[in-house]
């Protein structure tokens, strides 16, 4: 692969996503794929949610021109995920029935797709996982999608945050020679800043879950297609320092549903966006705040990336500071508190 061939498809992914958001707008308005108000919505009218929809497209266009790996698996697994995501916005699947549908594309994917092989050991060497390969592999990809789709709450976030990890990803992946992830992570970051002119705020157009979902499950098709065994591979460690804004608001979700005794699954309403909306921010400065968050952490996960024990220590000690700040905002609360105490939770 030359740098034409990347910059082709980047163009490709951006001009297919951004041309037919508009058409993805009214397919939305014409299926009913809208976001009603509620009580946990930052949005005060119905909106539309079929940006999974262009990034699909951007993805789709670009990977007929690119020598996209796993090709066949990848878009089929894509699609499925497309579909779950729309079949929930349009008719608010159950979580069994919403997980069952993640579960089997993930399943068609790994089946028939990369898995990750090892993982980096903090102390030094690998871990190689051997038939663990494919449970793991499993277990990341559905995280992924599932850690981007939670994340998904105000205008712009998502989108903005997926096109910063592609990027760094992209970036990575190209310094380790490995061309397979980087043309995937090229892809999907064209994909995502083509989409995010028509989400940031004011938002004319949602993600939606399929298009929340699609951006994690590309993201981990990047990892996982850089984690292949060889000499130059993407440590799992350096996509989790990368989305340490999406990683950490899950974490804190669990955490925080387990602190107030509800099952982990159960939507709540004290996310990063929630809770900083609460402090008086406004939707495009908790967006940016996000933006600067990612880089500065895609940065370090970049620039550590050749060395697993730097990056661990890295991801660690953000951890720590994340963790801390996840309580002073009120995403948890501090450990030994009276449960129960955060009735907002």
């Amino acid at each position: 692969m030359n740098i034409t061939q990347f910059v082709l498809a980047f163009v490709i992914a951006l001009a297919a996503s951004a041309v037919l958001s508009p058409l993805a707008k009214r397919a939305a308005w014409k299926w009913g794929l809208v976001d009603e108000p509620n009580p946990r919505r930052i949005n005060k009218v119905p909106m539309p949610t079929g940006g999974g929809l262009a990034i699909f497209a951007g993805f789709l266009a670009a990977s007929l021109v690119g020598d996209l790996p796993h090709f066949g698996v990848t878009v089929s697994a894509a699609l499925l995920i497309l579909i779950i995501g729309i079949l929930d916005d349009r008719y608010q699947l159950s979580a069994a029935a919403k997980f069952a549908g993640q579960f089997a594309a993930v399943l068609i994917y790994v089946l028939w797709g990369p898995r990750i092989e090892f993982m980096s050991n903090p102390f030094g060497g690998m871990f190689y996982l051997g038939k663990l390969s494919f449970p793991i592999t499993m277990l990341w990809v559905l995280t992924l999608i599932n850690i981007m789709n939670f994340i998904d709450g105000i205008d712009g976030l998502t989108t903005g945050i997926a096109f910063i990890g592609a990027a760094a990803l992209a970036t990575l992946a190209l310094r380790l020679g490995r061309y397979d992830a980087a043309l995937l992570a090229v892809i999907t970051a064209g994909a995502a800043l083509g989409f995010l002119p028509y989400n940031f705020n004011p938002a004319k157009l949602y993600l939606g879950d399929g298009g929340a979902m699609l951006l994690g499950f590309l993201l981990a098709a990047v990892s996982t297609e850089g984690a292949l065994k060889g000499a130059a591979t993407i440590s799992i460690s350096v996509p989790i320092l990368i989305l340490a804004v999406p990683v950490t608001d899950l974490l804190c979700a669990v955490v925080r549903r387990v602190q107030n005794g509800v099952p982990f699954y159960q939507a709540d309403r004290s996310h990063f966006h929630h809770r900083l909306l609460d402090l008086g921010l406004t939707q495009r400065q908790i967006a940016g705040l996000a933006y600067l968050i990612t880089g500065f952490s895609a940065a370090m996960a970049v620039f550590t990336a050749h060395l697993a024990r730097a990056t661990w220590l890295v991801a660690i000690a953000l951890g720590l500071v994340f963790a801390y700040g996840s309580m002073r905002v009120g995403m948890i609360q501090p450990f030994g508190s009276h449960k129960g105490e955060n009735k907002d939770a």
